[in-house]
């Protein structure tokens, strides 16, 4: 990734790869000013890569729910051992459900904690402001251009993200399983994506499907 001098510095922490990759991924495509130090599919390996202090970025992004160390115990470790670095939370559950999981106190080491789903301008913007950076705060975005697509493609990326499988894609659209992964494939190379489930993260938070 491009370095620049204002760009705020980033660590990604979550156990599934393909939402890390898929995360990294969106914020290089759309060009966004942060530069991402490491990806993590661990609180453990987070702790450990901040040991260097070259590796100690200004905000770590992580996942809550984690097997082993949590999301909510990775950020009170950060704050006790590195209280300049802001933590932000990514979860499916932005409910009383995550008070029940981690306690009533589950958030207070969080500079903030948001839904997965967010679009990827909000997302810079936030860790722009956690990083007292104005500049990405104030980010105006540069979205992949979604018409790198064609109607077709995105239309097969949409029915993967429901769920259907390649068999009954082909038999909806009435064309061979093979021309469905075609299309499928020019799709992920287009997107510069490593699988399926990441091309589909990146059409959603781009809000194409």
């Amino acid at each position: 990734m491009r370095t620049i001098v204002n760009d705020s510095t980033l660590g990604i922490v979550d156990n599934d790869p393909l939402v890390a990759s898929a995360i990294q991924s969106l914020l290089v495509e759309t060009c966004a000013p942060i530069q991402i130090l490491w990806t993590v599919t661990s609180a453990e390996q987070a702790l450990e890569a901040m040991r260097d202090s070259a590796q100690r970025p200004q905000a770590v992004l992580t996942d809550i729910a984690m097997p082993g160390m949590n999301g909510s115990e990775l950020a009170h470790h950060i704050k006790e051992q590195h209280p300049d670095i802001a933590v932000i939370g990514i979860s499916a559950f932005l409910d009383d459900e995550n008070e029940k999981r981690y306690g009533a106190q589950w958030s207070d080491a969080f500079y903030a904690i948001i839904p997965k789903e967010i679009p990827t301008i909000q997302l810079v913007r936030i860790i722009g402001k956690a990083t007292g950076n104005d500049e990405v705060a104030s980010w105006a975005g540069k979205s992949i251009n979604s018409m790198r697509l064609s109607g077709k493609e995105l239309q097969i990326i949409a029915n993967y993200a429901r769920g259907f499988t390649t068999s009954t894609i082909a038999h909806q659209l009435n064309i061979s399983e093979a021309s469905v992964k075609t299309y499928a494939r020019r799709a992920f190379e287009k997107l510069h994506a490593h699988s399926r489930a990441e091309a589909v993260a990146m059409c959603v938070r781009n809000g194409w499907i």
